[in-house]
């Protein structure tokens, strides 16, 4: 790029020459993704790829059809995702959510589906779970509604796929998806590129109007040194997957079984992305599972949310039915190609003590409780009237 620093929007040579870079790398992506090249969206990353789709894709829906007014999602979505809906029903969109089972798989009943597909704007359901990450079953769900094409009798469906090209193959053209969103640091390309793949026929709808750049969805001067980076970083990850997904199983076959009776998955790991190990844990205080394994080298991520220093039961597994108690003690375990065999035996060793400071913590907040009890029935009967045992009837 230090040789070709043009906008690729100019017509002189170092323009000229940082346009032909930049839609070789368009060219490149969509034929590793089983998409045209002018279906390619550069973006900033996967999240911006959400907010376009999810947000966009809605709006169009509607203009064309003012029936269309309700948008389906499941409860295993990213961020990313679940809050456009906040944007969507602020503008008078309703939202509904897929059935959820306890497998944390979402169940695409096509009686169901049939049955809402007339007024569903867009249907959105992630590929992969970032949390528990479960394979989520979205050509069952663009089947149910009418199947893949271009048919206009359907809504149009959005999967955030960022989290499965690692390890699992992904095909646009056949997938029958309208809209799908990646961002490039889950494979090595740097952090602020992404790319969304739009279906040729479609615009969605954008508030943030600019010099009308990709297709008039993403106005702003393209990185052009970012795409490339992510169309080299997509060819190598696809010609390490097969690689890659063994070296997944692996791993997680020696940390499945050498857990303690106190760990178990979340989840059925057959269902499951083995790269992705949801661990339910005895304990109410994960971040003190996650910070003894800290001491050690070891990083993982709860699979809780932790906010100011509290942390809160997942809200995934409350969906799937869990109790407040067993959505607080997860943590999650993700594996790549640098992990080793070692990584894990060091994780299984440091795993019981961890526990064991969580579950001090468990302890000691039961004591409180117990003292904070007692103390307000204390309260309470200092103000109640005693009966004295000497009184005798008449």
């Amino acid at each position: 790029m230090a040789e070709s620093p043009g906008n690729p929007a100019s017509l002189h040579a170092g323009g000229r020459r940082a346009r032909r870079m930049l839609e070789d790398a368009r060219e490149r992506i969509g034929a590793a993704l089983g998409a045209h090249r002018s279906e390619v969206v550069f973006t900033s990353g996967a999240t911006e790829s959400n907010a376009l789709a999810v947000v966009g894709g809605a709006r169009l829906a509607r203009c064309g059809d003012p029936r269309r007014s309700t948008v389906l999602m499941s409860a295993l979505e990213h961020d990313a995702v679940k809050e456009q809906s906040e944007v969507l029903v602020r503008e008078g969109f309703a939202l509904e959510l897929l059935p959820l089972g306890g497998s944390g798989l979402v169940d695409c009943d096509p009686e169901l589906l049939e049955a809402m597909a007339h007024r569903l704007a867009l249907a959105s359901l992630v590929s992969v779970c970032s949390e528990l990450g479960t394979i989520q079953p979205v050509a069952g769900l663009v089947e149910a509604l009418g199947g893949g094409g271009k048919s206009t009798e359907r809504p149009l469906i959005h999967t955030d796929a960022a989290q499965m090209l690692s390890l699992l193959p992904f095909d646009f053209a056949s997938l029958g998806v309208d809209l799908a969103s990646f961002g490039g640091h889950k494979i090595g390309a740097p952090v602020g590129t992404g790319v969304l793949l739009v279906r040729r026929a479609l615009k969605p709808v954008t508030d943030r109007p600019g010099g009308g750049h990709e297709r008039g969805i993403r106005s702003g001067t393209p990185d052009v040194a970012g795409a490339v980076a992510l169309a080299v970083a997509l060819e190598e990850t696809l010609a390490q997957r097969e690689e890659a997904h063994r070296h997944a199983l692996h791993l997680r076959a020696q940390l499945l079984a050498g857990l303690p009776e106190n760990a178990r998955p979340s989840v059925d790991p057959a269902d499951a992305l083995p790269s992705i190990i949801h661990l339910s844990l005895d304990t109410w205080h994960p971040e003190a599972v996650l910070m003894a394994m800290d001491a050690a080298g070891i990083s993982v991520s709860a699979g809780s949310a932790c906010h100011a220093g509290v942390t809160r039961p997942s809200q995934m597994l409350l969906a799937m039915g869990a109790t407040e108690a067993e959505a607080l003690g997860v943590v999650r375990v993700s594996t790549g190609l640098d992990t080793t065999i070692e990584d894990i035996d060091a994780f299984l060793r440091t795993l019981p003590q961890a526990i064991l400071a969580g579950q001090a913590l468990d302890a000691r907040e039961t004591r409180r409780a117990d003292r904070r009890s007692a103390s307000a029935r204390g309260a309470r009967l200092e103000g109640t009237p005693m009966i004295d045992s000497n009184m005798k009837e008449d």
